[in-house]
């Protein structure tokens, strides 16, 4: 197990974090640009100084700042693979994984055989005398990730691992990545804006915003569960807030100022409600379905992601609904046009 605390002052707001990784877990730290992602992990991988704080790593004390401890990066044993991957271009692949223990002063035979060794681990034989730019992006980060662990890395610090990759290798890549880092067994901290690398890579998911984790838990919490408007509205996820009352026929009334909303929940008092954007249905007339919750507004946000478009229906409160391309375009949805949104009772989490 590993655990970190760490405060650092930075120029917009203050880095205070705290935090434990279990072994074989993988954290995928989540958040806006600029939030303090990737700097915590250069005050664990050693490359930045905390103001003060504590990190241990399997039981070792790296930094300790009421110690007075830090040790240097090339000691900690922590595989740093960046952004862009940092591969040498001149060099081949054997020579770029070489580089980890060939800098830790390993002897020749010893270096070749552990960057042999890593580069079987990550599935990746038989190209050791490639130049790195005749690998695809994909094989591109699997030499950096050898790199790291050629250079004997208990933990692996990831800083946004797809970035580097077109969309469609993204894809592909990230369930191969989950894949790799389930089979390599280490501790390891990936950073990442990406709703979709983090809910894939991450056993737990941090979301941090303005240097803090506000929410800490796995991908199922998060998703049924955003603790406030900001992890929900990062996430993609509808977050309401109202006044839950149950009825004697089994269903729970929630009411959102003058809106009232249907669940299946046996709460009642002050509760959180969110829902998937993709449970959400619109259309121009109401709608004769089985769907109990129906919500008229006007549409204020119209957005293309990927193949799916995400719509804003606001009228006191805002309700986002995801659909096609297709039914975009059948319904004609300009800014301002009255729609209907309409979702089941059964797809409505409700809790406090």
């Amino acid at each position: 197990m590993s655990t970190f605390r760490l405060y650092k002052a930075l120029r917009d707001f203050p880095l205070d974090v705290d935090f434990t990784v279990q072994p074989g877990q993988c954290l995928a730290l989540i958040g806006p640009t600029g939030c303090g992602k990737t700097t915590t992990l250069r005050l664990i991988a050693g490359i930045a100084k905390p103001d003060h704080g504590r990190v241990e790593v399997d039981g070792e004390v790296l930094f300790d700042s009421d110690r007075r401890l830090s040790v240097p990066p090339q000691k900690r044993r922590v595989g740093f693979v960046f952004q862009d991957y940092a591969l040498f271009p001149h060099l081949s692949v054997l020579g770029n994984v070489l580089y980890s223990p060939a800098a830790r002063a390993q002897g020749k035979d010893r270096s070749l055989e552990l960057a042999r060794q890593a580069l079987e681990r990550v599935r990746l034989p038989g190209v050791e005398h490639v130049r790195p730019a005749q690998l695809s992006g994909g094989q591109q980060q699997r030499v950096a990730l050898a790199r790291a662990l050629a250079s004997g890395a208990r933990m692996l610090l990831m800083d946004e691992p797809m970035s580097a990759l077109d969309p469609h290798t993204r894809r592909q890549v990230r369930s191969e990545l989950r894949a790799l880092i389930s089979s390599l067994g280490l501790q390891t901290i990936c950073v990442t804006h990406d709703v979709a690398d983090a809910l894939t890579l991450g056993d737990v998911i941090g979301v941090m915003k303005e240097g803090k984790i506000v929410q800490l838990g796995d991908r199922r919490e998060l998703l049924s569960q955003p603790r406030d408007a900001f992890v929900a509205d990062f996430l993609g996820m509808n977050l309401l807030s109202g006044l839950a009352r149950p009825r004697p026929d089994g269903l729970t009334t929630v009411s959102c100022g003058p809106h009232t909303f249907y669940s299946l929940s046996e709460l009642s008092g002050e509760v959180l409600m969110t829902f998937h954007p993709w449970d959400v249905s619109l259309s121009l007339v109401e709608p004769d379905s089985s769907a109990m919750n129906v919500f008229r507004g006007k549409v204020t946000s119209v957005s293309h992601l990927g193949g799916r478009t995400r719509v804003t229906v606001e009228n006191g409160i805002s309700i986002i609904a995801e659909l096609t391309h297709l039914s975009e375009e059948r319904l004609g949805l300009d800014l301002g046009k009255e729609v209907y949104a309409s979702f089941k009772a059964s797809a409505l989490q409700v809790y406090t």
